[in-house]
């Protein structure tokens, strides 16, 4: 489903209330640029803080220009899952008013990447969400507080003894100004500069335009700043009014100013709520009044509450509901995703890991899953691919929402909401595939629709068996190289040979090579109770979860093994591992 500026406060209602019961989210971006990676091939391999200097330099730079987000929801009576995939652009402009300037921009080739692929950038500019990160927010109150807490700079007025014009037009408003405190208590209120007539206009005036423009406002302003103390000037559209200068009325002005701005600013906030929802932020400064069209529906909180007690419950809610976090090639995705909405990163890779993972507990990188005890081997797993070769699986069930179609009769490959509804699929099928956690599984008894887990062995050994066969895997090293062809290539008509160690951890494991990363603690609190797909005490859950039919609960060893790990091939380490320190 499309989301564009116009359909967004009617869809934003609609999405938190999803989010503060799903299970999990699927997020995919495209970007105005990426980072781009030396082709020298003697460079070598970089380390894991080179790589993520090279792409948190390029989120400073860059900017996302399309989210894709898919949020699943678990039906565990049905053991089916149900997908809601939504395509937002954002628009980088920033409301003037708020005197925030962000920078932005495009790389040549990446626009040409996006181009290729029928991505508008004018669909970007004039439909796009807008966002206002923590930090541009934060900006812009200040900025409004300091204009509010500033006192008068100015001690003369900015015209040279050359400017005749503009010293004749000082000269008339002087004259204005006079005038009219000379008629002490019996004159007007306010005067307007220029007056509304000329009709018993004293003849110096004939110096003012009917209309003053920004520079001749300008100097009427200084002219009161510098010269009378005592009034003080409220621009309009064509004309300035002067009145008298009152410190609780000017006090309360000042405060007004502010308060416009930080309402100002989160209406501009935009996509930014749902990335707060889905990091358990703030979410106190939402309007209330969004959220009157789901009062109704909602899966999240009961209608009977007055609307200001509702929203109170849903803001709750997200904040003690925390979904998984799903990517595929989650590493530069993430740090794009939190340059852009909570502002600059850290320079440490160890303190990013510690940050990202305190915003999002549980993250899930399928690239890493379907590479998972590759070795020195890097198998082919683009998005696509692992789609394709996992569609057929008939266990867990999928389905799409009916209202979010827009993907059942159509492939758009780089939009960022199908590619999220890939990722969606390819991990809700995978977590089944995987479910042991890359160790022999016990033997289950099947319920209805399963397969037997000696099947399930069986089809491991068969699709890795149809990877070596098929060349579905390159390697990236001569050393690599010479290992791979150390190993007998399976024939194409015979039995694939099951792995001496028992142990087949992905699709992709030939090399039969225990990573010393699966060792390391996956740093997911499966006792905090706000994270989705937790333990639970239902043993048909468990039963059909062990069975393939739903995505293993949390404590299961796949988490310790998948979870929290995001693949970064080219790098030394090969992996980040979020929350380490």
């Amino acid at each position: 489903m499309d989301v564009t500026a116009q359909t967004f406060p009617y869809h934003l209602p609609r999405i938190l209330d999803d989010l503060a019961t799903c299970c999990f989210v699927s997020m995919d971006f495209e970007f105005s640029g990426i980072a781009t990676t030396s082709s020298n091939p003697n460079r070598g391999s970089q380390t894991l803080q080179a790589r993520y200097e090279e792409v948190k330099n390029s989120a400073d730079k860059y900017q996302i220009l399309q989210v894709g987000l898919t949020i699943c929801h678990e039906d565990t009576e049905n053991a089916s899952y149900t997908l809601k995939p939504y395509n937002v652009n954002l628009n980088p402009i920033i409301d003037r008013r708020l005197e925030v300037e962000r920078g932005w921009s495009m790389q040549s080739s990446a626009i040409e990447f996006l181009l290729e692929n029928k991505f508008s950038i004018d669909s970007v500019l004039k439909q796009g969400v807008q966002y206002l990160s923590r930090e541009e927010e934060k900006q812009a109150i200040a900025n409004a507080i300091e204009r509010r807490d500033r006192v008068a700079t100015h001690t003369s007025i900015d015209v040279k003894e050359t400017e005749h014009e503009s010293l004749a037009f000082l000269k008339a408003v002087r004259r204005l100004v006079d005038d009219w405190l000379a008629l002490g208590a019996t004159r007007e209120e306010y005067l307007n500069i220029p007056p509304p007539t000329r009709l018993g206009v004293s003849q110096s005036s004939k110096s003012l335009p009917s209309a003053l423009n920004r520079f001749q406002k300008r100097l009427v302003h200084q002219l009161i700043e510098v010269e009378y103390p005592s009034l003080v000037t409220i621009s309009r559209p064509d004309f300035i009014q002067i009145i008298d200068y009152n410190e609780e009325r000017e006090r309360s002005v000042r405060e007004q100013r502010v308060t416009r701005v930080r309402e100002r600013a989160w209406k501009q906030t935009g996509f930014r709520w749902v990335a707060e929802a889905l990091a358990g932020g703030d979410l106190t400064n939402l309007d209330s009044g969004y959220l009157i069209g789901i009062m109704a529906s909602s899966a999240a909180v009961e209608s009977k509450y007055p609307l200001n007690e509702f929203s109170d419950k849903l803001k709750q809610r997200l904040k003690e509901h925390r979904p998984v976090l799903v990517g595929h090639n989650l590493f530069s995705d993430l740090i794009y995703f939190c340059r852009c909405f909570f502002g600059p990163l850290p320079s440490k890779v160890e303190e990013f890991q510690s940050m990202a993972h305190e915003l999002f507990p549980v993250l899930m990188d399928t690239k890493y899953m379907a590479t998972h005890n590759c070795g020195s081997i890097n198998p082919r797993s683009s998005l696509s691919e692992l789609n394709e070769n996992l569609a057929k699986k008939a266990i867990p069930k999928i389905s799409i929402h009916p209202q979010h179609s827009k993907y059942t009769t159509q492939k758009i490959e780089h939009e960022a909401g199908y590619d999220s509804l890939l990722t969606a699929q390819v991990f809700i099928r995978l977590s089944a595939q995987l479910r042991g956690g890359g160790v022999d599984l016990p033997q289950q008894k099947s319920t209805k629709g399963a397969q037997d887990t000696s099947n399930l062995q069986q089809t491991y050994q068969e699709v890795a068996s149809d990877a070596y066969t098929e060349g579905r895997l390159q390697t990236t090293s001569g050393s690599a190289q010479k290992t791979f062809e150390q190993k007998p290539r399976p024939s194409s008509t015979g039995s694939p040979k099951a792995p001496t160690t028992g142990v087949l951890g992905t699709r992709f494991d030939l090399l039969e090579i225990e990573e010393a990363i699966d060792e390391v603690n996956s740093n997911i609190p499966i006792d905090d109770r706000r994270l989705s797909l937790g333990p639970t005490d239902s043993v048909e859950v468990m039963e059909k979860a062990a069975n393939g039919e739903l995505i293993p609960r949390l404590g299961a060893e796949f988490w310790k093994v998948y979870g929290n790990k995001l693949r970064v091939f080219g790098t030394l380490e090969r992996v980040c591992v979020m929350g380490a320190s």
